[in-house]
């Protein structure tokens, strides 16, 4: 890593970050010929947001909490669309000097981007309002705020089988008054929501990656900035929670989602949800990249009809109905009725596109989806069908009374609530009727769902939305809106529309995960009846209950009732008011309803933490304790979260093994966060050694481990090790630590062991790193994998084969579990490690295996360092003489790397050869002007590094240091002068003081 922002001592290395900050306008706006959609400059970011650049000891925050926007931050990158997420009411990066971060490229860190802003907007009526210009207001963007300035206001990351973050279980075990369990009640947030004393103990998390935050429209900061005019705020809450999926076919999206609470303390009228969009495709490497795209309204959008899944119980088999004499609903459908095998799915979604692909970088096109809503299915209070209420497309810069940009809360309100007209929806088919623009430019959306009536205090409404890029170009999508109508016509086939329009088929593949499935309530161990929200009749999908101290109240017939029903505060009875028997699936011969299983997706295990993601790798961390950067080696550690989180929907411990990735000679192309799909290259696949029989024999029966196709008779002892003859391909040989070639050699494995069949290498858990909180070590709950088990949705176990179930606790370990050494590296060149897991499920042609994706950011490199166990008493300069050509393939520093926002230089020269213990480095120039200090406390990264919550909870500086560990011996400089200049040609000297006495020496530099 280069030494970002690293100047010289005279005017100090802890030059404050609000300096640097202070010094950004002249170069932090937004990219040459780039028009925010707001007009905002950076000039208005500074005073929208005025408590982010108060000098320190000014009142306002200290620059270290800036990074969720301003510097690295949440990037969701397990999948193909990397995309930053911020807790400031937008997702995206639309000022991208000041944050290297991509805002939504794909694939992965291609430097290509899609995105530039996602901007939050909520607006309503309070009729509690005095001032009549206070009524109808919107709250939008920078009026999102996090609730304080505290550090628990933070981002927050979680993946789909975390503790305490299973979805539809009641982890925490607790009962509300009436005895139903409280499910997934406690978000993600660092707050006690639930009131139970304890902080997210029993949260949902989704998606093999998730950052949640809260936000709301009233904090004390929201109140004092100005945006264009004066904020009146809601007194709203915002729960944001955006994810991503690392499994094939779930990798080209991501998902945000908006829980909206009143906070007001009376009830709001007309709550919408709204969105600008601001997608932009085409490479960050070419300037005014993303003023050549069109747009594509209502691409994709559209009805759909979806086969039913055999495992879904919306399919209403026979064996669930009663008949029309079924004594649990004496209105059940006959027997010969329709069994439900199709439903209708809604595509409302819109696109741009590059006007030619920008000569074949350029291959995908992005669309904005709204994939649900709150639904009301009398229309009484909201929405009955999941849809746009507005929308509308502009270039930048075409005036509101135009069709362009609402400026103004008036102006905002206006378009939202679809008064200003057109709205551009067609009032009967509910899709976007906009025709796309005829010129090409930086095209914009707005975008606005609802209204939602008479929202209490303490009420929610919620949408999802998403963005995807799939594979496309601007004339075939433009062909799309005439495809259509005669598909619905029955002319062309759902096959042609599928191959022909990639977008509308992954918009599928989301609304499908969405909807999910229908079955039993997820926890067998609770009775049906106190589960809650599950319906009581076929096709009953909206659940009332009357309000506590009310009593009852007289509910509206469904299509079924022949009289009203009286509905009280004691349990829930449920309607079928969207008459359709295919929703509220129910089991009319046992009596029991069904359970709504949204997101219904696979998962692979999570990666593994490992040593070089910036949480651990920082010299503050008093638990690193393998430093990855050594002497012309890297070591790499990782611990066994893969292994102890059950799969979410199975329960099932099906992790299989892990892949470790690595990527060499990244040079930073422009616009890239981290090396992309092409830079990473596999060091090995190591699969778990974790085979076990059943013995159902035994009293009582257990479980042996023991290695695959081993005489189990002859091996019964847990733990024993087993050495077979292997064949291995390439076999590394760990005497002389190379590779010999092909072999035939004994592989020796226990239980918990790794080993890798091409090169026969074993990785075996490291003792030392004991379980946290030994002996009583944390455990994790799951069921055992068995060919018969791993892809058994339902979770069910063949009793003939093992007991039901076999429950197996796994202990966590820390980072140092398993430990793998490169030394295919050079000292001061930057490296990139990513472990992915993998699980096994199935057998014969049916295995399957999901794995996770890699990827890593600029914060994660690793640069091995010259050890000062080799130092002599001399320091001497690399390279000597520097050659600063202006391309840098020519220069023979070939660890430089491309400059950008946080790293104006993208290169260094480096020390080598330094002593233990602290030092100091003075260069001057041959006349004995001093040039620049650097000394071994001096971070090295702080730029691309934010502060780290430690151990205790107390915020730590993230960054590493000159002197990382006790053994660097080896320092940086960016050829940066104290005075903040680049140095000019010449001879320069230096001197090392330290403990061993004082050092000379000189180097030479041509620019």
């Amino acid at each position: 890593m280069t030494a970002r922002g690293m100047n010289a001592a005279g005017k100090g290395l802890a030059v404050c970050a609000w300096l640097l900050l202070a010094a950004l306008p002249a170069r932090a706006q937004l990219p040459p010929g780039k028009v925010d959609p707001d007009g905002m400059t950076f000039d208005d970011i500074k005073r929208a947001l005025p408590e982010y650049f108060a000098p320190p000891g000014g009142g306002g925050a200290q620059p270290a909490d800036i990074p969720d926007v301003f510097g690295p931050g949440a990037v969701l990158r397990v999948g193909n669309v990397f995309m930053k997420v911020t807790n400031f009411g937008h997702c995206g990066n639309f000022f991208t000097n000041l944050s290297s971060d991509p805002a939504g490229q794909w694939p992965g860190a291609s430097g290509v981007e899609y995105l530039s802003t996602i901007r939050l907007a909520v607006g309503g009526v309070n009729r509690q309002a005095t001032d009549p210009t206070a009524i109808r207001r919107v709250s939008y963007l920078f009026e999102w705020r996090p609730p304080t300035l505290d550090r628990v206001d933070r981002i927050y990351r979680a993946y789909d089988g975390i503790i305490n973050g299973a979805r539809f279980v009641n982890d925490d075990k607790d009962y509300a008054a009436d005895g139903t369990p409280r499910i997934d009640e406690d978000f993600l947030d660092g707050r006690d929501d639930d009131g139970d004393g304890k902080i997210d103990e029993d949260f949902a998390a989704l998606g093999q990656e998730e950052y949640t935050c809260l936000m709301r429209d009233d904090t004390r900061e929201a109140l004092a900035a100005t945006f264009n005019e004066k904020h009146v705020p809601l007194g709203l809450e915002c729960r944001q929670a955006a994810w991503a999926y690392s499994i094939p076919g779930f990798q080209d999206f991501d998902v945000i989602e908006y829980t909206i609470y009143n906070r007001s303390g009376h009830t709001l009228d007309s709550l919408m949800i709204g969105w600008l969009v601001d997608m932009d495709c085409g490479p960050v490497s070419q300037s005014n990249f993303f003023s050549d795209d069109f747009d594509l309204p209502g691409y994709p959008s559209g009805e759909f009809t979806q086969i039913t899944s055999v495992n879904d119980k919306r399919l209403q088999d026979s064996t669930m109905r009663g008949g029309g004499n079924d004594p649990t609903n004496p209105h059940d459908v006959s027997a010969d009725s329709a069994l439900c095998p199709r439903f209708t799915l809604r595509i409302n979604g819109f696109s741009i596109a590059d006007d030619n692909g920008d000569q074949g970088l350029t291959k995908g096109v992005p669309s904005f989806l709204l994939i649900n809503h709150t639904l009301d299915p009398l229309g009484k209070n909201g929405p009955t069908r999941v849809g746009f209420l507005a929308f509308r497309s502009f270039t930048a810069t075409t005036p509101y009374v135009q069709g362009g940009n609402p400026v103004i809360d008036q102006q905002r309100f206006e378009f939202m609530s679809a008064t200003a007209q057109p709205n551009n929806i067609d009032p009967v088919s509910g899709f976007i009727s906009q025709a796309p623009g005829d010129q090409k430019g930086d095209y914009v959306a707005w975008c606005s769902t609802g209204p939602w009536r008479n929202v209490p205090d303490g009420g929610m409404i919620q949408a999802t939305v998403a963005f995807q890029v799939q594979p496309g170009d601007y004339q075939t999508s433009l062909h799309y809106r005439a495809d259509y109508d005669r598909y619905a016509a029955g002319a062309l086939p759902w096959s042609f529309m599928k191959d022909t329009y990639k977008s509308l088929d992954d918009a599928l593949t989301i609304q499908v995960a969405y909807e999910g499935i229908w079955g039993l309530p997820p926890d067998p161990s609770l009775d049906n009846p106190k589960w809650p929200f599950v319906n009581n009749g076929h096709g009953r999908e909206t659940g009332l209950i009357a309000a506590k101290g009310t009593g009852s109240f007289e509910a509206t017939p469904d299509c079924r009732d022949f009289a009203p029903r009286t509905v009280t505060e004691n349990a829930y009875d449920w309607f079928d008011y969207d008459c359709d028997y295919c929703t509220g699936a129910y089991d009319g011969r046992a009596g029991k309803g069904m359970w709504h299983y949204t997101w219904n997706v696979g998962a692979p295990p999570p990666n593994p933490d490992t040593n070089t993601q910036a949480t651990y790798n920082y010299h503050a961390n008093p638990n690193r304790v393998v430093v990855p950067a050594g002497d012309a080696k890297v070591t790499l550690a990782w611990d066994n979260n893969s292994e102890t989180t059950a799969d979410p929907k199975t329960g099932v411990f099906d992790f299989r093994g892990y892949r470790v990735w690595k990527a060499a000679n990244w040079t930073r192309p422009v616009g890239s966060a981290g090396p992309n799909d092409d830079d990473w290259s596999l060091l090995g696949e190591f699969r778990s050694f974790n085979y076990f029989v059943f013995r159902p024999n035994q009293n009582p029966p257990d479980a042996i481990w023991l290695p695959a196709n081993y005489d189990s008779a002859a091996y019964v002892a847990n733990g024993k090790a087993a050495c077979p003859q292997v064949f291995v391909p390439n076999y590394f040989d760990p005497d002389s630590q190379r590779y010999v070639g092909p072999k035939t050699v004994p592989i020796c494995l226990k239980r918990w062991d790794l080993w890798d069949a091409q090169n026969g290498l074993v990785i075996r858990p490291d003792s030392t790193f004991p379980c946290p909180g030994y002996p009583n070590c944390k455990s994790d709950r799951g069921l055992v994998n068995t060919p018969d088990l791993g892809c058994d949705e339902a979770g069910r176990v063949d009793a003939n084969k093992q007991p039901k179930p076999y429950i197996d606790l796994r202990a966590e370990y820390p980072v140092g579990r398993y430990q793998l050494v490169d030394r295919e590296v050079k000292n001061g060149f930057i490296y990139f490690y990513s472990v992915t897991a993998f699980d096994s499920c199935g057998s014969g042609s049916s295995k399957a295996e999901l794995g996770g994706r890699r990827s890593a950011v600029e914060a994660e490199g690793v640069v091995p360092q010259f050890s000062t166990a080799r130092s002599n008493g001399t320091v001497w300069v690399v390279p000597n003489p520097y050659r600063g050509y202006a391309d840098i393939a020519k220069r023979p520093s070939s660890w430089d790397l491309t400059p950008n926002a946080s790293d104006p230089t993208g290169t260094h020269i480096d020390f080598f050869g330094l002593p233990t213990g602290k030092w100091t480095i003075k260069i001057w120039t041959v006349s004995g002007d001093l040039v620049a200090v650097l000394h071994s406390t001096d971070p090295v990264n702080d730029s691309v590094r934010s502060p780290v919550a430690g151990p205790g909870g107390q915020e730590l500086p993230g960054y590493n240091t000159q002197q990382d560990n006790p053994y660097d011996g080896q320092a940086r400089w960016n050829l940066i002068s104290r005075n903040g200049q680049d140095v000019v040609s010449g001879i320069y000297l230096f001197t090392v003081d330290s403990s061993k006495g004082t050092q000379r020496g000189k180097f030479v530099v041509i620019r």
